[in-house]
């Protein structure tokens, strides 16, 4: 059951323009580990933005005068939509590999 709901939300992903919202946080998950920290917005084009805005429900106003979205956040509204599905989860399916921290490569 869970396995459907982490390939819903990597199809939904997949749908619109998120690939580079996506990479931003595996890169920050795997220098943290951890669904921590924030990612900055502003090297984002409107449609990304507006995608994320939307997924978020929030404004695309509000989302870029706040110049950065919380991973923390991003992973609550994600389990929202998708109930279990993990942030981490989505990353290695959307990946099709395991999100490894950097602190575990060595």
């Amino acid at each position: 059951m869970r396995q459907k709901k982490v390939y819903a939300a990597v199809k939904h992903f997949e749908s619109g323009p998120f690939a580079n919202v996506l990479e931003a946080f595996r890169v920050r998950y795997e220098r943290i580990g951890e669904p921590a920290g924030t990612i900055y917005t502003t090297p984002l084009s409107y449609e990304e933005l507006a995608a994320l805005a939307d997924f978020m429900d929030v404004s695309v106003y509000a989302l870029d005068l706040q110049r950065k979205l919380s991973l923390k956040n991003f992973e609550g509204k994600l389990q929202a939509k998708y109930p279990g599905v993990k942030l981490e989860q989505l990353l290695s399916a959307y990946y099709g590999k395991e999100t490894v921290p950097l602190m575990d490569k060595k």
